[in-house]
């Protein structure tokens, strides 16, 4: 019998946590019963994909699920774990963070419960678990770095694909996948040149 992981994410759109989610499932379906869960109306887009791998699940719609791990993907309102926990029951509850946490958003905060009852917080990069540590360094032992997986043979057809892009080869051409937001960083790099 397969252990069940299920991953929870508030609102998927089409941002990186929910790509990043994506390549993940891809990469454990086969040897994993996979979930996906979320509680606020969202877009398909990243979600229908999912589906060829996972269940998909609309919390609101279900009365409660027992898996062996959930995965909390979700920052933009942490809520109460407590309630939380009375619909995903598992056994292991880890936090995966994407993003500079608290630097994006200074005013969500882990109650108690939270801080308690996740055994792992995963952390993208170091920059992020500093950012989880300079609001909770209580939180030290918890913390671990786990950099997104990368689908290296998916990167590789993809790059080899025929677009329709002109590019002026006389600049520096610079591409960003990620959106455009201040969290992002990328207005730091425009004094390069």
């Amino acid at each position: 019998m397969k252990k069940k992981i299920l991953f929870y994410y508030k609102l998927f759109f089409a941002g990186g946590t929910e790509h990043s989610i994506l390549k993940l499932v891809k990469k454990l379906y086969l040897d994993y019963d996979i979930y996906v869960a979320y509680d606020e109306k969202s877009v398909d887009i990243v979600l229908k994909e999912i589906a060829d791998y996972a269940t998909i699940i609309n919390l609101n719609q279900i009365k409660d699920i027992n898996v062996d791990t959930c995965i909390w993907c979700s920052y933009s309102s942490i809520g109460s774990f407590k309630d939380f926990a009375m619909k995903v029951k598992a056994e292991k509850y880890l936090f995966w963070c994407h993003i500079l946490l608290f630097e994006t958003y200074p005013d969500i905060i882990f109650d108690e419960d939270f801080k308690n009852n996740i055994q792992k917080f995963i952390c993208v990069s170091e920059n992020v678990k500093k950012d989880i540590l300079g609001k909770y360094p209580e939180l030290e032992k918890k913390c671990e770095v786990i950099e997104n997986y990368l689908d290296f043979k998916e990167i590789e057809k993809k790059s080899n694909e025929i677009i329709d892009l002109v590019v002026d080869k006389n600049k520096l051409n610079i591409i960003s996948v990620s959106r455009l937001h201040p969290s992002k960083r990328i207005w730091k790099n425009e004094n390069v040149m």
